[in-house]
């Protein structure tokens, strides 16, 4: 196992270990094998596969206090039942968040429904018009959720893109500074506390969507959802599922696809339409001061991480090129 994968949730023994632990102490069957998921830059997760069913285990990282585990899985109570195509929470004899000892170390994590698929970045296709609708609905029923959740810091949010900045940008290249830099003068001209906030999904990126084998998809892992503005969902779905980093029409396509779709449940005021595209340029510099910050510090340099670095640097060189572009889509 990568130690650093191990590093998260303080375990540095085979996988095959803990994963029968888990087996003998919540009586989920006899331990048949398990699968590290490599995507994810915070919590511990894998399949594990037992005699009695296959599940996802998301083991909780050591940084994240029982209280922000407890608010994980309540959160995911409350989306499920809500009617959002997510995994179900699997209930133990202690419910949903378990606690395991290892030693003088001690592992929160939640099972969940395993669903036999991949997600769009390891599925290396681009999302169909089908695929894009179901996506903009499910966004759009995330945020009609009834929900204020305790609030977690996400380094990645936009709304804390000038403090990012302020910490991190001394590890930017001259030309990403640059940009950036721009993009730092125009933060306060978005006037956040104004634009109408809801309960956000926050991370809506290829890694957090699915598609199983019959064609469903699925939207997953709510560990950094938040009461944000509502156009941080509409914004992180544009910088990542929703772009075409090779065609500029098909980048507009999608875009007009979603959106239309998207206000057919949740239509965005007139302030919300103008605060649109500059919000989602900083989504796209976000995924740049982020991934260099993880290249620079933390030596990461999964293709996880270059993906979302070069799809910032794509993103924010395709808007800069044409002036007109969501002219013609809000």
């Amino acid at each position: 196992m990568d130690p650093s994968f191990g590093s998260r949730i303080g375990y540095h023994d085979v996988l095959d270990n803990l994963s029968r632990k888990i087996c003998n102490d919540f009586e989920l069957g006899s331990f048949l094998g398990n699968e590290l998921v490599l995507t994810g830059y915070e919590d511990f997760n894998f399949v594990l596969d037992t005699t009695r069913n296959r599940f996802f285990v998301k083991v909780f990282a050591t940084s994240k206090t029982i209280l922000d585990c407890k608010r994980y899985v309540d959160i995911m109570a409350k989306v499920i039942v809500s009617g959002v195509k997510t995994p179900s929470l699997i209930r133990t004899r202690n419910g949903y968040l378990n606690v395991l000892s290892l030693g003088q170390t001690n592992l929160r994590f939640c099972l969940l429904e395993y669903v036999d698929g991949k997600d769009f970045f390891n599925l290396s296709e681009r999302p169909d018009d089908v695929a894009i609708r179901r996506v903009a609905q499910q966004a759009a029923l995330i945020n009609s959720i009834a929900l204020r959740p305790p609030f977690v810091y996400d380094a990645w949010a936009v709304t804390n893109f000038k403090k990012e900045f302020d910490r991190k940008s001394k590890y930017l290249s001259l030309e990403d500074l640059r940009q950036l830099s721009s993009l730092y003068r125009e933060f306060d001209h978005l006037k956040i506390r104004k634009l109408p906030h809801c309960f956000v999904h926050g991370d809506l990126v290829r890694t957090n969507i699915m598609k199983d084998r019959k064609g469903e998809i699925w939207i997953i892992d709510f560990s950094v959802s938040n009461t944000y503005p509502r156009i941080q969902e509409i914004s992180v779905l544009a910088s990542d599922f929703l772009f075409d980093s090779k065609n500029r029409s098909e980048t507009r396509r999608k875009y007009r696809i979603a959106l239309d779709e998207y206000q057919k449940t949740k239509p965005l005021t007139e302030f919300e339409r103008k605060a649109l595209p500059k919000y989602i340029k900083l989504a796209f510099g976000m995924h740049i001061l982020l991934t260099t910050y993880e290249k620079s510090v933390n030596q990461n340099f999964s293709k996880e991480t270059e993906h979302y670095l070069q799809l910032g640097r794509d993103g924010l060189r395709q808007l800069a090129d044409d002036h007109d572009f969501f002219n013609e889509i809000i």
